[in-house]
């Protein structure tokens, strides 16, 4: 069997469980050789290990990146990712961004968030067709970090595709990569330019005059959080929404569970999450020396924890590779853990529940046409989903009927 985690090949389609199950029986803790002169490190693909590494910080850093690779470390000693850091710095960042996202914030955009999700289908509702993914997907999760963000939602869909372009590890020094790295800069010195100096009451006027670690937020620290929640906030909605669906395709029965009874929505977006992970992989650097599974683990060497691994381990998971939307013990590593753990957890539950409700009520014989779609991949990515997928279903008539005003206003 080909366990080369670094073959682009192995995640075309999405997440190689086959692969990760042999390792996980096999090798839990599998030495993987990088390419392009790479260090190597070490990949985890058991539930308990991938939970310890979450769990401690003090071996485990997310410095000097989550990225697998070293190339293009992003922030320096006083301006840092929020991702890509440790306590204390991360502590006090996340807490400044926190307040953006927290639970309370949330639920007071639960019925923005109806609106807006309304007024997404309402665009096509009337032709009876679709692409999933560019219709429906993307414009929820783009349009949902846009009014968080404070931005206008149709300019900001050429931003969320740069985002999109760069989660499929292409290179950013040329080619479509330098382009999408390109486009993402130019939003966020406009965004800069703009709230630094005309500040309104949203998110990023806010970090614009925030201040981290007694530090004053400047362009280049703004740019970082600019393009965090670019990209962590929009490319990982819309592929759980989009492998989502194609997953209740294939499992007509747990989809017409749904539309019986759409109390079962909650648990069964727990069980959509579990079962095909947004995020692929993310990375730590011990700190001292350490051991996992029986292996010796060097000080600086990398090891980077497969979720969609973890998430099918049956010493967790009663017969995993089963999708059950009723499933009682669902302990998903779909938003890590430890004091990484998702920060947009909450807007992702809310935005995913409106819409996945809101798609199977007013659209509930779906069908998709076609084959999946699934981007060109450059280097095995850390994050995936598909592309495009033509859908049909019955016409329905509008049902917003005037501008919705943004969910966080």
């Amino acid at each position: 069997m080909n366990t080369d985690l670094q073959n682009p090949e192995l995640f075309r389609q999405g997440p190689p469980y086959e692969v990760f199950k042999y390792l996980r029986e096999t090798d839990p803790v599998h030495w993987q050789e990088e390419p392009n002169g790479g260090p190597g490190y070490w990949a985890l693909t058991r539930y308990e290990d991938i939970k310890r590494v979450e769990n401690d910080p003090e071996t485990f850093s997310n410095e000097p990146t989550v990225l697998i690779s070293d190339v293009g470390i992003a922030g320096d000693e006083t301006h840092k990712h929020l991702i890509f850091s440790d306590a204390p710095h991360h502590t006090e960042h996340r807490a400044l961004l926190n307040k953006e996202l927290g639970l309370s914030r949330v639920r007071k955009a639960r019925g923005g968030m109806e609106r807006l999700v309304d007024s997404i289908i309402d665009l096509v509702i009337e032709k009876g067709e679709a692409d999933l993914v560019q219709d429906l997907s993307t414009k929820m999760a783009s349009f949902t970090i846009a009014d968080l963000m404070g931005l206008d939602r149709q300019h900001s869909l050429e931003m969320f595709h740069a985002a999109e372009v760069l989660t499929r590890n292409v290179p950013v020094t040329e080619g479509i990569g330098l382009e999408a790295m390109t486009t993402l800069f130019k939003h966020g010195s406009e965004a800069w330019a703009e709230r630094s100096s005309n500040p309104r009451d949203d998110t990023l006027s806010r970090i614009a005059h925030s201040t981290i670690m007694g530090i004053p937020v400047d362009e280049f620290q703004f740019q970082l959080d600019f393009q965090l929640l670019v990209t962590a906030g929009s490319d990982t909605s819309r592929n759980v929404l989009s492998t989502g669906m194609i997953t209740l395709f294939n499992h007509p029965e747990a989809r017409q569970a749904l539309l019986d009874d759409p109390s079962l929505m909650p648990k069964a977006l727990e069980e959509i999450l579990r079962y095909n992970p947004p995020i692929f992989s993310m990375r730590r650097t011990t700190t001292r020396d350490t051991e996992i599974g029986g292996k010796k683990i060097a000080k600086g060497q990398k090891v980077v924890m497969y979720y969609p691994a973890a998430n099918r381990d049956p010493e967790v998971f009663e017969d995993p590779d089963t999708f059950d939307i009723r499933r009682k013990v669902n302990p998903h590593m779909t938003f890590g853990g430890g004091p990484h753990q998702c920060l947009g957890s909450h807007l992702a539950r809310l935005e995913l529940t409106t819409m996945f409700t809101k798609i199977l009520q007013r659209m509930p014989d779906m069908q998709p046409v076609g084959s999946v779609e699934w981007p060109e991949l450059g280097e095995a990515p850390m994050v995936g989903g598909p592309s495009g997928l033509r859908v049909t279903f019955t016409p329905g008539k509008p049902v917003v009927d005037q501008d919705v005003e943004p969910i966080f206003a």
